[in-house]
């Protein structure tokens, strides 16, 4: 099985704002295509934040991920461009697909269409939408998936569903990969994934889960049986030492999920997510050789794609770099 590696771009941040987060989310873009890295992602969120416990905080710094990657994907030439997850709620349906489309030309066809329901109150209200219950939400993205995959494949779109009413329309011009770019989803609790299993996706894009969690959803939903690509949003800090290491992602990993961070690094992170689903997180941290060992064992039941989020995010471009020259190969020898 072929082991791939994409990066979370630092899109947000409390410490570069305005032309310097652009600066150095375009860096870490470039950084990645030169690389060899498979593809880099933006998060779809309209209030930046770092903290996941402590949602509500003001916001800070925080590119739209739409503008964003449509920019990078004209800067970058080999990387595949994707959506960390795109809130389907947040935009019409019909228009999604046209942007998309949009933007897998703009790429040569290197769009991954990552989507997801949201799950931020605040931002759904602050920025006027309507906020409903879980199982409401997935019912309106499941329909605005149907309606994405119709208009990337009909020259013409009639809709009438629950949510969405589409009177004739026509996306012009098609996406370039044929049938429709990679649809990966994004989602941990169960009911989640069980919804988005109903649209017949491509992949899964998992947040950073301890590995029995993982294990036990790739298998409850025969995920490996089904095809699907298993990937991973990889939180990690990775130095010299692991020392180091811990020490310079202490202080963004504490606050991020309001545990100290050896009991992080353990995978054992206990965070409480809205509609009350608990889950264990983690973050991959240590030396080159710790951060190999965590990555095989997470290989080994079937995540073959790993998108690497950076303690801190300002670490990006340097933490790419290590990875490129001191992780990566290990992968791509034993393939």
């Amino acid at each position: 099985m072929a082991v791939r590696f994409g990066v979370y771009l630092p899109t947000f941040s409390r410490v570069r704002t305005g032309r310097e987060l652009w600066n150095m989310c375009l860096e870490s873009a470039l950084t990645a295509d030169k690389f060899g890295f498979t593809s880099i992602w933006a998060p779809d969120h309209l209030l930046g934040f770092d903290s996941v416990e402590r949602v509500g905080e003001p916001s800070i710094d925080m590119l739209e991920s739409f503008t964003t990657m449509a920019a990078l994907a004209q800067a970058t030439k080999n990387v595949r461009v994707g959506f960390s997850v795109l809130c389907l709620p947040f935009r019409n349906p019909a228009l999604t697909a046209k942007m998309a489309a949009t933007l897998d030309v703009i790429s040569n066809g290197r769009l991954l269409f990552g989507l997801g329901a949201g799950w931020r109150e605040d931002e759904f209200k602050s920025y006027g939408y309507t906020w409903r219950p879980l199982k409401e939400r997935l019912e309106e993205s499941i329909e605005a998936a149907e309606v994405i995959k119709r208009c990337w494949t009909m020259d013409k779109v009639y809709f009438k569903g629950r949510y969405y009413n589409i009177d004739g329309c026509e996306v012009k011009p098609k996406p370039l990969q044929k049938p429709t770019p990679p649809i990966w989803f994004g989602g941990v609790g169960l009911k989640a994934i069980e919804g988005f299993i109903r649209i017949n996706p491509d992949g899964w894009l998992s947040p950073p889960l301890r590995l029995e969690d993982l294990k036990y959803r790739i298998d409850v939903f025969h995920m490996v049986d089904k095809g699907l690509t298993i990937a991973m949003e990889m939180y990690t800090s990775i130095d010299e030492t692991s020392d180091k290491a811990l020490e310079k992602a202490r202080r963004p990993i504490e606050k991020w999920f309001g545990d100290p961070a050896e009991k992080v690094a353990d995978y054992d992170a206990s965070v409480q997510l809205p509609g009350g689903v608990t889950v264990r997180y983690g973050v991959t941290i240590g030396s080159p050789n710790d951060c190999i060992d965590v990555i095989a064992r997470y290989v080994e039941v079937g995540v073959s794609h790993f998108v690497l989020h950076f303690m801190p995010l300002e670490d990006t471009v340097e933490g790419l770099k290590m990875y490129a020259e001191k992780v990566i190969p290990y992968f791509s020898e034993s393939c």
